[in-house]
């Protein structure tokens, strides 16, 4: 990114929410003044139209359709009427796959005794087409690029 870029970037107000994620942003840019919340976006309260626009850089590949859904839709009001949302990340190849992540993943809760509802940090991901019908039934416009 070129520095004039750099310097538009940063004068924006800028939140962000993973904790590994802040404490590199914060190291990095330590003359910046940047928002950081450190918290998972499922319990931070979003106010409505805060963001112009929001970032998701490969963190959602390890939710269900359902707690998605939930999320996108938080998120959605959120933003300013001309926000964006802007989602990376990697999805499953096929149906198949996207069930055996989620097989396993109940697999593997079973044996180790988890609650069913508990987090257990295991990739989930969901295939592009099913990302993007739970980001339609958010009420999103699709613009995929691949």
């Amino acid at each position: 990114m070129k520095l004039e870029k750099m310097d538009a970037f940063f004068a924006a107000r800028l939140s962000g929410y993973d904790e590994h994620m802040l404490a590199a942003l914060k190291r990095k840019f330590a003359d910046r003044k940047m928002t950081l919340i450190c918290g998972s976006y499922f319990d931070v309260p979003f106010e409505a139209k805060r963001f112009d626009a929001a970032v998701s850089v490969e963190s959602l590949h390890h939710f269900t359709v359902a707690q998605k859904l939930k999320l996108y839709k938080k998120l959605n009001t959120a933003l300013s009427d001309n926000g964006y949302f802007v989602l990376t990340d990697y999805f499953a190849e096929s149906q198949e796959a996207e069930h055996l992540y989620f097989s396993e993943l109940e697999r593997l809760k079973s044996e180790q005794g988890l609650e069913p509802n508990a987090f257990y940090h295991y990739d989930t991901p969901l295939t592009v087409e099913h990302e993007m019908e739970v980001l339609r039934k958010a009420t999103y416009t699709i613009f995929a690029y691949q």
